[in-house]
């Protein structure tokens, strides 16, 4: 037993001489950068196995690779962090003369004892692959995800939703690729020839459906437990409900980015607008992480408005909470880095679309006038200063940060031509189609700021008639599957698929409806294109 646990700071705070907030069991700021709490007890710290009496005096072993814990390495030496469960959860069994194998068990951390193999391979798999891609740096002390791993044993909501996302994360990565070439883009190209490129499994693996089975289970779970708490909201904590909803809605666009995550949006918009202030003394770990939370369900509620058709959306921005501020806050480390201004914009914009959706076309130009203000003030966006001045984020992405977020200002602009069908005579979309490609040049697919140029790319994509430009949303969009086996990215094709189809087969006005935007919102479809 530990000796007046909370009388002296834990181990970690100690050798890395911070101020331990000596909560028990473990300190809160261990919790909070992911980190496993060495606890306030003496420490016990195993010296590779080196032996001090007989034969072998002075020799050791080498741990069997089967074994070895899993480490997350990092540019900080002084803050990594190990994960002491194994990923390797089928070793080959050991010859029974190998002497070594009985020496060297890792002990399985206690946070995860009583945890079946599938949930630790699957919470493996949400440390080592799957919070990377929801932020743009990974590294210690900058991705709150982490956060969540060594809370989600008191919570079982938690669990059961970070498995399910896991689960159908290595689901997604076993998918087959789409099709690069579309037939209309090929016809048009030089010499009418195609390069034949087959459509491939990503990573192929037998567990494929049974990881596909493990998540729709954990969701399930999830959605029981959500349920629950959601009809006792006044003894549950606020904070990992809305936490819990946003991984739903991550889960969706794992899966597909259709339809589903709408609920889950709605719901959390619901939620986020009774947010009260923090208490001093009220402030949890996964509270700590509620700026991003936040962000990310705003921006999720945002982009989704942008293809679907609602007069009932609640307006983020009227909310009694500051969430300009919020999403400034999240701006430099959120991995959709979208600007808050042109999001406000944007919003504007899908407003303004779906009052033009209810409205016959002879009174379309009465909105000709907002969407000309919100055109100026996209355009007037100094990208620039913006980039210069993002709070917390690293001086030596800023010129990539600049292209990104220059698409993103292309985009808003195309949408907002778009979503009215307003055509005014001082603006080229083609031009601005021909800008994005410029920017997003610059974005090499393995940049962690390629995970922002989903929606652009689809945009330009959707927008454009040439053959050429069509053929390089394609391949741009695969090769940011390649790096982000997301469901919503292949979605983001088939939509793109379909505007064009809907332009380039009826060679008129689709139900009587003007302009791609509005077309597909014809359609009745809820797509989430981040």
């Amino acid at each position: 037993m530990q000796e007046n646990p909370g009388s002296k700071p834990c181990h970690n705070c100690r050798r890395k001489r911070r101020r331990c907030d000596r909560s028990v069991p473990v300190c809160h700021k261990c919790m909070k950068t992911g980190q496993e709490c060495l606890g306030y007890g003496k420490l016990f710290i195993w010296n590779e196995g080196v032996a001090s009496r007989g034969k072998m005096m002075g020799k050791t072993y080498a741990t069997p690779n089967h074994l070895q814990p899993l480490t997350m390495s990092t540019r900080d030496e002084g803050t990594s962090r190990v994960w002491t469960f194994s990923c390797d959860l089928n070793p080959s069994i050991p010859d029974r003369n190998d002497l070594r194998a009985p020496l060297y068990i890792t002990p399985i951390d206690p946070l995860f004892q009583g945890m079946d193999n599938p949930s630790r391979r699957y919470l493996c798999h949400f440390a080592t692959t799957l919070c990377e891609d929801l932020v743009i740096s990974d590294v210690p002390n900058e991705n709150p995800f982490r956060s969540l791993i060594p809370t989600c044993r008191d919570h079982p909501i938690l669990l059961h939703i970070i498995v399910a996302n896991a689960a159908m994360h290595i689901s997604s990565m076993s998918r087959p690729s789409f099709d690069l070439h579309n037939s209309s883009v090929q016809a048009l190209l030089p010499d009418h020839s195609a390069v034949k490129t087959p459509i491939h499994t990503r990573y192929s693996t037998d567990s494929s459906a049974s990881a596909t089975l493990d998540a729709l289970s954990a969701k399930q779970k999830s959605i029981h437990l959500l349920k629950t708490a959601l009809e006792n909201l006044p003894s549950t904590d606020i904070n990992l409900v809305v936490t819990v909803i946003l991984l739903f809605i991550n889960l969706e666009l794992i899966d597909s980015g259709k339809n589903a995550w709408r609920a889950h949006v709605e719901g959390a918009m619901k939620l986020i607008s009774s947010l009260k202030p923090f208490q001093n003394d009220q402030i949890s770990p996964i509270a700590l992480i509620r700026d991003r939370i936040t962000s990310d369900c705003l921006t999720y509620h945002v982009l989704g408005s942008t293809l679907t058709n609602s007069t009932t959306f609640l307006d983020p921005f009227s909310l009694p909470i500051d969430i300009t501020t919020i999403l400034r806050r999240s701006e430099a480390n959120s991995y959709l880095s979208f600007p808050t201004t042109l999001l406000q914009i944007l919003f504007r914009a899908c407003e303004l679309s779906n009052i033009a959706f209810t409205l016959p076309s002879t009174e379309t130009p009465n909105l000709i006038n907002e969407a000309s203000s919100l055109l100026n003030a996209a355009q007037a966006f100094d990208v620039e200063a913006w980039a210069n001045n993002v709070e917390g984020a690293p001086t030596h992405r800023t010129p990539n940060r600049i292209h990104t977020a220059l698409a993103h200002q292309n985009a808003v602009c195309i949408y907002v031509h778009r979503s009215i069908a307003y055509d005014p005579t001082d603006m080229d979309s083609e031009t601005l189609v021909t800008e994005i490609i410029h920017h997003l040049s610059f974005i090499d697919p393995k940049d962690p700021l390629s995970k922002a140029t989903s929606w652009p790319t689809f945009i330009a994509g959707a927008e454009t008639d040439n053959p050429v430009y069509r053929q390089w949303a394609l391949d741009r969009l695969s090769l940011l599957w390649n790096v982000l086996p997301w469901g919503y990215v292949q979605t983001a094709v088939e939509v793109m698929r379909m505007a064009w189809r809907l332009r380039d087969e009826a060679n008129s006005d689709i139900m009587g409806v003007s302009g791609w935007v509005q077309q597909l919102k014809a359609l009745g479809n809820h797509w989430l294109i981040a």
